[in-house]
This record gives C-alpha cells, structure tokens and sequence, in this order.
C-alpha cells in the first residue's frame, strides 16, 4: 500500500506541475476587473501539490507492507471503479456534442441511477439543478463561457 499511496503524491505532483505552469502563463494576479484567468487555477494547484505533498509524507510514516498483503485495489472493487470512470470517458469523449452542461446532467443521472440507485425524483432535481447552477456561474457571473457542445448551442441559439 505504502508505494501505492507514494506513486500516486507523485503522479499528483507531476500532473500539479503542469497544470501550475500553465496557469503561470496566465495572470494570477487580481487585476481591477476581479481575478486574472490564471488565479484560480494557480491556488488550486498549489492545494492539489500541498495534498499530494501530506499523502506522501503519510505514505512514509506507514509501516511497510510485507510482500503477498492485500492489493491496493481489491479484486471487487474494480467493477465499482469501471461503473464511475467509463461513462466519464465516455462522456468527455462526446464532450463536443454534449457541451459540460448537458454532459454533466447525463453523467449525474446516469451515476445517481445506476449506481446511488436514488429515486427518480431526486436524480432529476439534480441533474438538472447542478449544470444549471454551474451555468449561472461560469457564463453570468464570471462571464466566462464554457463549452455548450452541439446540441445545447442548437436549442439556445439556432446555430
């Protein structure tokens, strides 16, 4: 478990370092118009590295697992993590079409149905609560757009 939890601060890490060199290229300074469009980016990343930084440091104070101890991933839980990682690439590879919104409402009700076998009722609260509400946010209140895809730009739009 202990090189497990190492690989994975590291890999964090790595991913943290690029990400945080190209919020560098943007300004992270807050400028007269609000946040520049690499503030938040820039803290964020730092908070992924400080948190890859404690999972390291824990991996290191752990005892050292003996050869033949339990996998890091059981052999059960792996159908757990296929049900939650391939509709998300799924989803992201018709990011295109469906837009982050309208991805993010067939992803959380398929999730909160399929997995969380929630009623429906509340999977259709949600789904369409959470991309609305994020809607808001990015587009009227930070006014920065985000990728509608395809089929939203056609309904809103025309296009």
């Amino acid at each position: 478990m202990r090189r497990a939890e190492t690989l994975m601060a590291l890999a964090l890490v790595v991913g943290a370092g690029v990400l945080l060199r190209e919020a560098l290229r943007l300004s992270v300074r807050w400028t007269s118009a609000g946040p520049g469009a690499g503030f938040f980016p820039f803290w964020l990343t730092l908070g992924v590295v400080a948190c890859a930084v404690l999972v390291w440091l824990q991996s290191l104070r752990a005892p050292a697992t003996p050869e033949g101890a339990a996998p890091f991933i059981p052999a059960g839980a792996w159908k757990s993590l296929l049900a939650v990682f391939l509709p998300m690439v799924a989803i992201l590879a018709a990011i295109n079409y469906l837009g982050i919104y309208l991805g993010g409402a067939v992803y959380l009700a398929g999730y909160m149905w399929l997995v969380g076998r929630h009623r429906w009722q509340l999977i259709v609260a949600v789904s369409v609560l959470v991309p609305l509400t994020l809607f808001f946010i990015f587009e009227r209140w930070f006014l920065l757009p985000l990728p509608m895809g395809v089929i939203l730009e056609y309904f809103l739009y025309g296009r």
